[in-house]
């Protein structure tokens, strides 16, 4: 089957394959968009007030987070599962959607204190931390629309 979704793996995403940080997977035109929807559909939950602070939070990174990761499987890869494989992705897909470095600077402060808070009963969070990590997400989507615009309908 023919896809015109899967693309070229770069130089870059080829040596992190050939350094086994990457991993080479089977492309499938359907699972692709699915981490688009999940992308999607994380950043628009994370818009509704109703819900918690830090449940905002947390579905506006992992939308962010689906959409990197759909970003290095339009090119047949995914990251190993290994110490540091999340924050790789993030930039990984951040230069491959020509984010700026502010933006991937403000995601990788974002992965970093989503770790820390992970498992502590009451997370702190600015208010000011959604909103911000939500821009950033639909900034994300909109590089991706017009890096991929296959993938978008």
């Amino acid at each position: 089957m023919t896809t015109t979704l899967l693309q070229r793996p770069t130089t870059q995403l080829e040596l992190l394959q050939w350094s086994r940080q990457l991993q080479k997977v089977r492309f499938d035109e359907v699972a692709a968009l699915r981490f688009l929807s999940n992308a999607l559909v994380s950043l628009r939950d994370a818009k509704t007030p109703e819900l918690s602070t830090i449940g905002r939070y947390l579905m506006a990174h992992e939308g962010i987070y689906a959409l990197c990761l759909g970003t290095v499987y339009l090119h047949g890869l995914l990251p190993r599962e290994q110490e540091g494989s999340r924050a790789m992705a993030i930039q990984l897909a951040f230069e491959l959607l020509d984010m700026t470095i502010q933006d991937l600077h403000q995601m990788l402060s974002a992965n970093r204190h989503l770790e820390d808070i992970a498992g502590l009963p009451h997370a702190i969070l600015s208010e000011h931390a959604v909103p911000e990590l939500v821009a950033l997400g639909d900034r994300a989507l909109g590089q991706a629309r017009l890096v991929y615009p296959d993938c978008f309908f």
